[in-house]
């Protein structure tokens, strides 16, 4: 989609949903709960619009906390719009200036809806100070919202009066918490116009569990549940009553959602009870699936594949100690006790793998392995080094990369890069987007001249969702998997009353022709998923897809990441080949096996000394795998015979 299409495309959507009007159509229970969407959205007017608060020179939270109380208070709509215009007022007079406000499409204003200040509620005086505010506005810098870095994302740090304090705050801090929220998710999130649900009917809909909720735990769920109507990945929240209420220990195993089920995908060891493969049916005397469904309300998430995922958090953390499974084999069902701890989440993801590998076939092709969640910038020339000369690299994304795209994109590309198209949110405009064109690397005169292959999955979000865009450039590229976690563009954080600090995406990435990343994520050329039998045998069936497209479909030999520490030479050989083997690679035995490249084995030889020689003598010109088996690990290297 070209730019103008784009542009229109918007327009239309908002058109759209502005023609909704959710604002006149207001169900609250109360009068007093519909009061209040109006006084939510006459004070985030004023917090952005008016000039004198924008300096930061009134303290707005301040002047809401006395208008909440008032229009509880008010017996009548009379005295309902009394007390707003008091508030108003403490602003004081609006301020003009001689900057020119700049002409947006109404495409880059999809965040900016003043029609509601005329609505009937509001009396005559409100209205017309409410339009004032807005005539005389003027683009300004705001106390209440920064640039993460200039000409960036904007940053609410400083926006977090009221935050710290007692964990259920009264009603008219928790009032604020929801303004607070609301106000800056309308005027500068970037996808507003792409949520399920309108962010109007989204306030009215939350107003009174807010202002009902019972306790602190009611509170803090209920904005939890707030958060997940943003339909964003991003969305994160955090307090400590929510984590008492999640849990803060982990099981000794990982799950991810297969079809249609709750799988477990990898166990630590030493933890023999479960196995990968497992369905989990029950947890602690409850169905899975009625847990699930139990739990939904409160799970965010860009699509649905991200909702389950978040549930799959919900289910594995909680209290310290132990709690029963029931698992499905494929052959009965059992019941297990284990254990939750402090521990088991960092060890599971621990790895002492290589960071990159280089894998030969039985065929003889050469493919490069990394793996992004674990490669650092600093590793990125090694790692090319190391790999140049293979057919293909398959960039594993299924993780959250480094920030190694940057480097990366200087061995693939002759130029550099026009990676995304950004939408904004222009701090000095409330409600204003401004697009802007991302090119990032600077060029190499020798690219990569292999092929690519990129694999995500539900895993891959943000960074990893951009790092997938960049690497899907390279000519010679191919991605493989299935649905990313749609959530593409950096975050900002919110803190409210009550400790609680939630995240949300501020930052609109789309790809260079326009095309939307969010809540659509990165879609692949070749979709694979994995299964339950494929777990249960040990298979990577995504990583498979990878070698099985390159025409590499058995794997029989890994070269690691540090295999230059075992040395073979000459290589190319004539007619012995030496060997150097270090300590840590030495057991009692050495055996050595020469295959050719279709994996006929031609020789095997056992050594029990650390270095010496191996006879090529009597072998054929060509190129031979050579293996080295010790008591710890095997290692593989490609030796040419001239």
């Amino acid at each position: 989609m070209n730019k103008s299409a784009l542009r229109k495309c918007i327009l239309v959507i908002s058109l759209a949903l502005l023609s909704l009007k959710p604002y006149a159509q207001i169900n609250a229970d109360s009068a007093y709960h519909s009061r209040l969407y109006f006084l939510c959205k006459t004070w985030g007017h004023v917090k952005y619009f008016h000039t004198e608060v924008a300096k930061g020179e009134v303290d707005w939270d301040d002047a809401l906390l006395a208008a909440i109380q008032g229009v509880k208070n008010a017996a009548s709509n009379d005295a309902f719009n009394q007390a707003v215009a008091d508030m108003i007022n403490k602003a004081g007079e609006m301020g003009t200036s001689d900057v020119p406000r700049p002409d947006v499409p109404d495409s880059l204003n999809n965040n900016l809806d003043t029609e509601w200040v005329n609505d009937p509620a509001l009396s005559a005086t409100v209205s017309e100070a409410l339009n004032t505010i807005m005539n005389r506005f003027k683009p300004q810098n705001n106390a209440y919202v920064d640039e993460a870095w200039p000409g960036g994302p904007p940053n609410f740090d400083g926006d977090n009066l009221y935050y710290s304090g007692i964990v259920l705050p009264g009603e008219p801090e928790r009032i604020l918490a929801l303004f607070r929220y609301w106000n800056i998710i309308n005027y500068f999130f970037p996808y507003k116009d792409i949520m399920d649900q309108h962010w109007d009917t989204t306030l009215v809909e939350f107003i009174p569990q807010i202002v009902g909720a019972d306790g602190a735990t009611a509170y803090h769920l209920a904005f939890k549940e707030l958060t997940t109507r943003l339909n964003d990945s991003h969305a994160s929240f955090s307090s400590n009553i929510y984590w008492d209420w999640r849990g803060r220990h982990f099981p000794p195993f990982q799950v991810r959602f297969i079809e249609n089920e709750t799988v477990i995908t990898k166990v630590l060891k030493g933890n023999g009870q479960v196995a990968a493969g497992d369905i989990i049916k029950e947890i602690d005397g409850r169905d899975i699936y009625e847990l699930r469904n139990e739990l939904r309300q409160y799970a965010h998430g860009s699509n649905d594949v991200i909702i389950e995922r978040t549930l799959n958090e919900f289910i594995l953390w909680g209290d310290n100690g132990s709690f029963e499974v029931k698992v499905d084999n494929g052959s009965g069902t059992r019941t297990e006790i284990l254990e939750r701890n402090e521990s088991n989440f960092g060890l599971l993801n621990d790895s002492n793998l290589p960071i990159w590998k280089k894998v030969i076939a039985e065929n003889g092709c050469e493919v490069g392995v990394v793996d992004m969640g674990r490669l650092e910038t600093e590793d990125v020339d090694q790692m090319f080094d190391d790999l140049y000369d293979t057919e293909a690299i398959v960039f594993d994304v299924r993780s959250y990369p480094n920030g190694t795209l940057w480097v990366i994109v200087n061995y693939l590309f002759s130029t550099p890069i026009n990676i995304a198209n950004f939408t904004t949110p222009d701090i000095t405009y409330p409600g204003r987007l401004s697009w802007h064109n991302e090119v990032i690397g600077s060029g190499t005169t020798e690219p990569y001249p292999g092929k690519l292959v990129i694999l995500f999955d539900e895993r891959t979000q943000s960074q990893a969702e951009y790092t997938c865009m960049g690497l899907e450039q390279f000519p010679r590229a191919t991605k493989i998997g299935s649905t990313t976690s749609a959530a593409d563009g950096n975050v900002a954080g919110i803190y409210v009353p009550g400790n609680i600090f939630t995240r949300a995406t501020f930052l609109g990435v789309f790809y260079p022709d326009y095309t939307p990343t969010q809540r659509v994520g990165i879609v692949p050329d070749i979709e694979v998923r994995p299964t339950i039998a494929g777990i249960r045998n040990g298979m990577d069936e995504v990583m498979d897809a990878a070698f099985n497209f390159l025409n590499c479909p058995v794997i029989t030999a890994v070269e690691p990441e540090n295999v230059e520490k075992v040395s073979f030479y000459p290589n190319p050989v004539n007619h012995s080949l030496i060997f150097e083997i270090p300590g840590n690679y030495q057991g009692n035995d050495l055996r050595f096996e020469i295959s050719d490249l279709m994996g006929k084995k031609l020789k095997s030889i056992s050594k029990n000394v650390s270095t010496g020689e191996i006879d090529f003598s009597n072998l054929k010109n060509g190129t031979y795998i050579i293996r080295v088996i010790t008591d710890k690990k095997t290692i593989t290297k490609k030796i040419v015979k001239n």
